[in-house]
């Protein structure tokens, strides 16, 4: 009797650990590069409140059959100064399957007398960064 359920134990293991075709998870579809386009890029650097503003709207494009979610870099020219500035993520952006988002950014902000006025801010590049869950 022993001798059967030694060599039952095993053969019970095997079957019960074995994946069905059910919980196998289905490969991952390669996405498609998010596209964007720069529909307003504009700089003032007096408004005459003592202030400069930045105001830009980029439209970003999901070719892809399934909803994503990520987050912008977007490059400027401060000055002859290249930067891409870090933003604070969460919250990420999120484009449904097949469709577009468009991110505007309206910021006026008064001058800091310590570091000076920029004369110019200027539109280099942008990128997409799509985050996995």
């Amino acid at each position: 009797m022993k001798t059967k359920i030694f060599f039952l134990l095993p053969f019970l293991l095997l079957f019960f650990a074995c994946e069905s075709d059910n919980d196998k998870k289905t490969e991952k579809e390669t996405l498609k590069d998010i596209t964007s386009e720069v529909l307003l890029f504009e700089y003032t650097s007096d408004t005459g409140n003592n202030s400069s503003k930045l105001h830009y709207e980029i439209k970003y494009t999901n070719p892809n059959n399934v909803a994503i979610k990520g987050v912008s870099n977007i490059t400027i020219n401060s000055d002859g100064l290249i930067l891409t500035p870090i933003k604070r993520v969460p919250p990420y952006i999120e484009i449904a399957a097949n469709s577009s988002f468009t991110e505007i950014y309206n910021v006026e902000e008064p001058h800091n007398i310590n570091v000076g006025i920029i004369k110019s801010i200027k539109f280099v590049s942008v990128k997409f960064n799509i985050v996995e869950d």
